[in-house]
């Protein structure tokens, strides 16, 4: 035998001996495992100023019942300066506006978010930066309800922008809000109930909110009381226009006073014919 084939021969047969004894796990090609999070967390920004509302957002990969969701943020030193639960939707994906600042926001720097659901070892964080570097602008406009002309004074907060115009659209049951924003920011308004509200069956309901005629889910609603809806409406750079649609607008009760007028002056009209014959 030629020395060349023997050597082929003992070369294929150490490395099927070989082959033999590796492990049957070990013989197959290389593989990646995903690693999947049991629940993750961002946000829409990674920097924010006082009275900016964020976006918090993220999925859970196993829902239970009646769990809760629970959102903590921290600050620079560790203490905590805001702490909600809310509920997770059936697959398991969340959203939650959380106004920005307070009492207990009193330094700037980086922040941390955390979001635990269930057991402690089912978290996840994201980090931001928090700075008070604008003083929101305050006013009053006075918004005239043309057919009964009553009027109704309206205070507000902006930051970001300035506010130019508010009146009233009695056909859309809505409060029109013409703004001029350069930076991220928030609408801050008081609406007075006798002028524009939302309710079915007597009970307060959600305004539709649209910002340059895109509806806006991100406003919050708090501090309302039986006279007036307070809403904090988040702003973006280049907003001119904001809508807040209700279901009963002032006008209804004005065009109620307008028959009453009609309906007098018809009957003056009448009694005046009757004399004069």
């Amino acid at each position: 035998m030629k020395r060349s084939v023997l050597y082929s021969i003992i070369a294929f047969a150490t490395s099927s001996i070989f082959l033999l004894t590796i492990p049957s796990g070990m013989a197959t090609s290389y593989s990646t495992t995903t690693v999947v999070q049991p629940i993750t967390v961002e946000l829409d920004k990674d920097k924010y100023n006082r009275d900016d509302i964020m976006i918090v957002s993220g999925e859970v990969k196993k829902v239970a019942t009646r769990v809760p969701l629970t959102i903590q943020i921290m600050d620079p030193t560790g203490n905590l300066v805001h702490v909600e639960q809310i509920e997770v939707a059936s697959d398991g994906k969340f959203t939650v506006p959380v106004k920005v600042g307070g009492p207990t926001w009193a330094l700037s720097g980086n922040y941390t978010l955390i979001a635990q659901y269930g057991f402690k070892h089912i978290v996840s964080s994201a980090k931001f930066y928090y700075e008070e570097t604008e003083t929101p602008v305050t006013g009053m406009f006075n918004v005239k309800e043309k057919p009964g002309g009553q009027n109704f004074d309206l205070n507000y907060s902006i930051t970001g922008g300035k506010v130019n115009n508010m009146y009233l659209e009695p056909k859309d049951l809505a409060l029109v809000v013409l703004v001029d924003t350069k930076d991220y920011g928030v609408l801050h308004i008081s609406i007075p109930r006798l002028m524009l509200d939302a309710k079915s069956d007597n009970t307060d309901e959600t305004f539709l909110v649209y910002v340059n005629e895109d509806e806006r889910n991100t406003f919050t609603e708090e501090n309302s009381s039986s006279t007036s809806r307070v809403l904090d409406i988040p702003l973006s750079p280049g907003d001119t226009k904001v809508e807040i649609i209700g279901t009963t607008v002032i006008p209804e009760f004005s065009s109620l006073a307008g028959m009453v007028i009609v309906m007098a002056i018809i009957g003056s009209i009448i009694i005046s014919k009757k004399l004069s014959v």
